[in-house]
């Protein structure tokens, strides 16, 4: 029995990991402003709707929109930012995050050099190509908010004005859009491009649009979004989303309406993500930065919920706790991992040494289940009553090898997620490896696979593993078996380097506590 959970041990592993490697895209915002408090703290009973048909007109995308004067670009620096807002819709047309570095060593940015439409760009029947009027040219936040007024006004005294409040310290901007022009638009979060042809990146999370409808987190995959979209109700957040980084709209009347829209360019499909707006005021934080956990949380309405832990969330997030209480004090993210692993490892020691005597039982009355195969092979009812006896007889129980097992898969998968999500890796050195998060690619690259010693390491590790193990396997099944440790090195050639190390590292746990067994052999 225990082979079999083996066994669906290690093809639900290979089904995640060709899953992630083969479908995950790869990933590359005059009433005074609302306070943070406030936008953060407002939360409306929630309404049982359900991704319904909206009655409502929706403005549709249009990308060649007849511009009116001259073009200026506003710049606003804060601390973490760089924003540069165009005149033209007053759209944040540049997010330049400073603390961050791209894999070119260049700050990274947030907004798509060749998308369509930009962030906050408002889509409307009855206006388009505004050219605002900016308060400022040029705004450095210091200590003090700031702020900022993109105002158009019509001869007949119709407006629209977007009032931005930067803090010196945060990736969230307060916008409040005041105007008696338009009676129905679309508010732009954000765009992602999405390109054809383009690789997945190995152990990439999901890229594209996420919505929190009433407290249920929506995911969509933007290959799946062939024409327009609309979910009204309780909606705390919008966001769209890549691997590290992501921009989010958090509406201060969370009873609104979300739209999704797909623009096609010869480059590739713009998938965009907005609110509809109406002819009331229209108040809301933009968030343009990093996928970090405890920065989410601190904006409030569950935010945190657009990093995906998984099925297995509720161990997800203590071993994400412990990693990080565990780095504060090495201060190296490649030995956090190694200490985590082992710290993992001394937990489930018990439950090895269980699953370690079960097999070495099994073995040892392997030679009679073998024989009573062979005297009943063609009666397959009775070789199961007798080894069944045989197991009373010997007080084996079979499942005793697969539950430690079992218990161990949910442990596993709660820290692959932590691993593959936690921006915290994006760029910590360990040893020669100079960025945790990517793959390991100390020999260069093969025909599209990164070659480094670490998953080669890794492979031989686990071969040496496999070796040390006792099985009771027929020789069928252990033929298959023998080539796990190829596939395995194969499989995680592109894998992050954080991941792969912390399996090399369990592997060297195994074989040492697998040696000390063997030598002391539990079944005597």
């Amino acid at each position: 029995m225990e082979k079999r959970a083996m066994l669906a041990f290690i093809l639900s592993l290979i089904v995640l990991l060709a899953y992630q490697y083969l479908f995950f895209p790869k990933g590359q915002k005059q009433n005074p402003v609302p306070q943070m408090e406030e936008v953060q703290k407002k939360d409306p009973g929630k309404k049982s709707i359900e991704e319904p048909e909206t009655k409502e007109k929706i403005p549709s995308l249009r990308e060649n929109i007849p511009w009116k004067g001259e073009e200026e670009i506003v710049s606003v620096e804060t601390d973490l930012a760089i924003y540069r807002i165009s005149t033209r819709d007053a759209v944040i047309k540049e997010i330049v995050l400073k603390k961050y570095k791209d894999d070119k060593g260049e700050p990274v940015r947030l907004v798509p050099e060749d998308t369509a439409l930009y962030p906050l760009q408002i889509i409307s029947e009855e206006e388009g190509g505004l050219n605002f009027t900016p308060s400022r040219k040029q705004i450095k936040v210091g200590d003090q908010k700031e702020n900022l007024v993109m105002s158009f006004v019509e001869p007949n005294g119709k407006r629209i004005e977007k009032i931005f409040e930067f803090k010196r310290d945060s990736y969230g901007i307060h916008i409040q859009i005041t105007q008696n022009l338009l009676k129905k638009y679309h508010l732009l979060a954000g765009s992602y491009l999405i390109k054809p042809k383009e690789k997945a990146d190995s152990g990439t999370a999901h890229a594209g649009p996420v919505i929190d409808l009433q407290g249920e987190i929506k995911r969509v995959s933007s290959k799946e979004i062939k024409e327009s979209k609309t979910f009204s109700g309780n909606i705390p957040w919008i966001a769209l989303e890549e691997k590290y980084f992501m921009t989010a709209l958090l509406p201060e009347k969370t009873d609104t309406v979300a739209i999704l829209e797909r623009l096609e360019k010869k480059e590739g499909p713009n998938v965009f993500l907005g609110l509809l707006g109406d002819d009331e005021d229209l108040s809301f934080v933009f968030f343009a930065g990093p996928k970090d956990y405890e920065l989410l949380k601190s904006f409030g309405r569950d935010l945190e919920k657009v990093i995906n832990f998984g099925m297995f969330g509720v161990l997800a997030k203590p071993i994400f706790y412990i990693l990080k209480g565990t780095y504060r004090y090495v201060r190296n993210y490649g030995l956090a991992i190694i200490l985590l692993t082992t710290f993992i490892k001394i937990i489930f020691w018990p439950l090895t040494q269980k699953q370690q005597k079960s097999m070495q039982q099994m073995q040892k009355i392997q030679p009679e289940i073998n024989v009573i195969r062979e005297r009943h092979k063609n009666d397959q009812q009775r070789i199961t009553t007798e080894t069944m006896a045989l197991y009373k007889k010997y007080k084996v129980n079979p499942a005793a090898g697969c539950l430690p097992l079992l218990i161990q898969i949910p442990v596993f998968f709660a820290l692959y997620n932590v691993l593959l999500n936690a921006i915290e890796l994006r760029g910590s050195p360990f040893l020669y490896i100079k960025d945790l998060s990517a793959a390991d690619t100390l020999f260069g690259h093969v025909y599209g696979f990164s070659i480094g010693p670490l998953p080669l390491l890794m492979g031989v590790s686990m071969y040496i593993q496999q070796k040390m193990m006792p099985t009771t396997m027929d020789p069928k099944q252990a033929k298959i078996f023998q080539f796990m440790p190829l596939i395995f090195t194969f499989m995680f050639l592109n894998f992050p380097s954080g991941l792969v190390l912390y399996w090399l590292v369990n592997n060297i746990l195994t074989i040492v506590q697998q040696y000390f067994i063997n030598k002391r052999k539990l079944v005597s």
